[in-house]
Order: C-alpha cells, then sequence, then structure tokens
C-alpha cells in the first residue's frame, strides 16, 4: 500500500474529481442542492490538490519544513488524507436531506483558507503557498455560495454547527495523530513544535 498511495493517490483524487464533474455536468438539473454541493466540492478539492501536489507543487515539503515532521511512510499519509477526503466530500453526497454534513463539508473551504494565510503567516519572504490561488478562487467562493444557499433557504439551524463541526475536526485531528505517530514522532511533540512555529513568527 505504501508504494502504491506514494505512486497513485494524486490520481485517484483526480480520478474522484472527474467523476464528479462528469456526474455534475450530466445530471445538474436533476440533482438537488444539497447533493451538489458536496459533489462541487469534490471537483474544487480535486483542483486545489493539483495546485498542492503537482503544478506547481511542493506543499507537503512545506509543511514538513514548518513543522519539522518527517514523512517516512508518505504512502501511509497519502492513504490516511485520501479516506478523510471520501469522508468528508463523498459521504456527505450521499446523505440525502442532511444539512450538517455539506455545511461540514463547505466549511473545509473556510478552513483551507486559514491554513495558506497560516503558511504565509510562518513564511514571511514569500506569501504563496502551493494551493492559495484555489483555496481563495475555487474553494472559497464554493465555500460562501453554499452557506448562503442554506442560509437563504431557511435550512441551517443552529445545533448543525456543532454537529458539522465535530464531523470534520475528530476525524481530522485522527487522521493527523495517525501520521504522525506512524512517522514515528511523539503527537503531543508534534503538536508543541506546530504551535511554536506557528505563534512565533
Amino acid at each position: 500500500m505504501e508504494k502504491f498511495m506514494r505512486k497513485y493517490s494524486f490520481w485517484l483524487t483526480t480520478l474522484l474529481g472527474v467523476i464528479a464533474l462528469v456526474i455534475l455536468a450530466v445530471g445538474w438539473n436533476k440533482i438537488d442542492m444539497l447533493h451538489k454541493l458536496p459533489i462541487l466540492y469534490i471537483v474544487a478539492l480535486a483542483l486545489h490538490e493539483t495546485e498542492e501536489l503537482k503544478f506547481p507543487g511542493g506543499f507537503v515539503e512545506l509543511v514538513m519544513d514548518m513543522t519539522g515532521l518527517k514523512l517516512k511512510n508518505l504512502g501511509v499519509a497519502k492513504f490516511g488524507l485520501l479516506l478523510f477526503t471520501l469522508y468528508a466530500t463523498v459521504l456527505p453526497a450521499f446523505l440525502a436531506g442532511w444539512v450538517w454534513p455539506v455545511m461540514s463539508t463547505l466549511f473545509i473551504g473556510i478552513v483551507e483558507i486559514i491554513m495558506h494565510l497560516a503558511a504565509a503567516h510562518i513564511n514571511q519572504e514569500r506569501f504563496y503557498s502551493p494551493g492559495l490561488i484555489t483555496a481563495v478562487f475555487v474553494q472559497f467562493p464554493v465555500a460562501v455560495y453554499g452557506y448562503y444557499y442554506l442560509y437563504s433557504n431557511g435550512l441551517v439551524r443552529g445545533i448543525y454547527w456543532l454537529w458539522a463541526i465535530l464531523l470534520l475536526i475528530m476525524p481530522l485531528l485522527l487522521v493527523q495523530r495517525a501520521i504522525v505517530v506512524s512517522n514515528g514522532m511523539n503527537y503531543k511533540e508534534f503538536m508543541n513544535d506546530a504551535r511554536k512555529t506557528l505563534f512565533s513568527k
């Protein structure tokens, strides 16, 4: 799995994005918006990963440099991120009528901008980090439009924010911990180092 994911994880995500794009193109008028939004975000995420990993690429190396994380098992890390992608985007697309999973998917568009601005804060000599352009001009607009639609149609309740954030954050932290531990690092030390890197700049 390690070698397979090292070589093909990007293409799996790309394939997922292409499938999502075809589904949208063929069934745009037939798919309701609660299904359409997470499918649309799959396309946005595929474009984002293309910028982060291929054109121009270098985001993984940037994160490793900023946090001190040494990814000995890069394939395992990519597998974990792929599982999270499926969980956070594909699953909500199949949960018909559930608003808060869709809110969770859209929230990634907010988190991505925060993460890339944090990277710019740490590396003050270079504002751009791979993925910033698609985070700002693709993911964030999809998130804004999605939340606008949900609110304007009276679909959002206050408690949904709690469920949406828990649905997103808890698995994300578990994946992050698994990646760090599988690469032979202490998770608590990793978090402390990352916090010091972020707030010492």
